[in-house]
C-alpha cells in the first residue's frame, strides 16, 4: 500500500538544495509535478495521492520555494528553473515521462519537454501561456510585492490566498496555507517562497520553444482564469499540428484549477493519458 504522505528527498544543484517529495512505487511509470510562482510541491497533494496508485509521482520544490533553499541575488533566471528541473530528471533517472506544469511551471515544463525529448512522453500545461508579458501576471506580480508576507494565524493566511484562488473550498486553501509557510520567530507565519522569487521574476518569449514541443500536449485552463485566456489558448492550440494537442477549457474554476476541482482535473489528466499514441 502506498504511504498516505509523501517521502521527501534532497539533491543538489549547484549551490542551491533543491527539495523533491515523491509518492508511489519508483516501478510505476514517472510523472514530474512542477509548481506556479509562490507554489510549492505541495500544493500538488491532492492531484499527486490519488495519481500514486499507477505513476511514481514526483514534485519539485523550485528554488526559493517551499523546502527548497534560496538562491539569493541573482539566482533566479529563467534558465535556472530548467536547470533544476534536468538536475531533478538526471538523478532520479525519469524517463518516459507524464510532465505537468501549472503557471509559471509550465512554461518551465514544456522548455525542459524541447531540450530533453528522449525523456518526455506526455505533457500537461496548466494556465499559462508563452507571451512575454501577461496583464494578469502584472497585476500578480505588483499585488504581490506590496503586501505583508506575515500573518498572526494560519486562518488569515488561508483567508489571503482565498482572496485570489477565489473558486477553492476553505478546507483546501488551509491545507495550501500550511504547505507554504512556516513559523515565525515571535509567533505568526511566514510565508516559505524568497520574495526575490517575484522581484527577479523572467518572463522570455516562449511562441518559438511552444511550436517546437515533441510530445503529446493537453494544455488545460479554467474558464475563469483571466491570465490565460480563451484566446490566447486557441493560438497555442493553432500553433501546433492538431493530432498532438488537445485543449481542455473546464468550468468553474479558474488559474488554480488543480485545486479548485481536483477531481475534475485528475479526470481530464487521465483521459488525455488513456489517449495517448501507445495506449497509455
Amino acid at each position: 500500500m502506498d504511504e498516505p504522505r509523501p517521502r521527501d528527498g534532497y539533491l543538489e544543484n549547484g549551490p542551491v538544495r533543491l527539495h523533491y517529495v515523491e509518492w508511489g512505487s519508483a516501478r510505476r511509470p514517472p510523472m514530474l509535478l512542477l509548481h506556479g510562482m509562490r507554489d510549492c510541491a505541495r500544493s500538488w497533494d491532492v492531484f499527486a495521492q490519488s495519481m500514486a496508485s499507477d505513476f511514481r509521482v514526483v514534485a519539485l520544490d523550485s528554488r526559493g520555494h517551499g523546502d527548497s533553499s534560496w538562491a539569493g541575488v541573482g539566482g533566479y533566471r529563467y534558465a535556472d528553473y530548467v536547470s533544476d528541473v534536468e538536475t531533478l530528471a538526471d538523478r532520479l533517472d525519469l524517463r518516459e515521462m507524464a510532465l505537468a506544469g501549472h503557471s509559471a511551471g509550465g512554461r518551465y515544463a514544456w522548455s525542459y519537454a524541447v531540450e530533453h525529448p528522449e525523456r518526455v512522453r506526455a505533457l500537461i500545461v496548466v494556465d499559462i501561456d508563452p507571451d512575454p508579458f501577461d496583464p494578469q501576471t502584472a497585476r500578480d506580480l505588483a499585488q504581490i510585492a506590496s503586501e505583508p508576507d506575515s500573518w498572526n494565524t494560519l486562518d488569515a493566511f488561508a483567508r489571503r490566498l482565498g482572496a485570489r484562488q477565489v473558486h477553492t473550498s476553505a478546507d483546501m486553501l488551509r491545507m495550501h496555507a500550511r504547505a507554504l509557510s512556516k513559523p515565525a520567530q515571535g509567533g505568526g507565519f511566514v510565508w516559505k517562497a524568497d520574495m526575490r522569487t517575484v522581484t527577479e521574476y523572467e518572463r522570455p518569449d516562449l511562441w518559438d520553444t511552444w511550436r517546437r514541443i515533441p510530445c503529446p500536449v493537453l494544455l488545460l485552463r479554467g474558464r475563469q482564469s483571466s491570465l490565460l485566456t480563451h484566446e490566447t489558448a486557441v493560438r497555442m492550440r493553432q500553433a501546433l499540428p492538431t493530432s498532438q494537442v488537445r485543449l481542455a477549457e473546464l468550468e468553474g474554476g479558474g488559474h488554480w484549477f488543480h485545486q479548485d476541482f481536483p477531481g475534475a482535473f485528475e479526470t481530464t489528466v487521465r483521459w488525455f493519458l488513456a489517449d495517448l499514441p501507445d495506449g497509455g
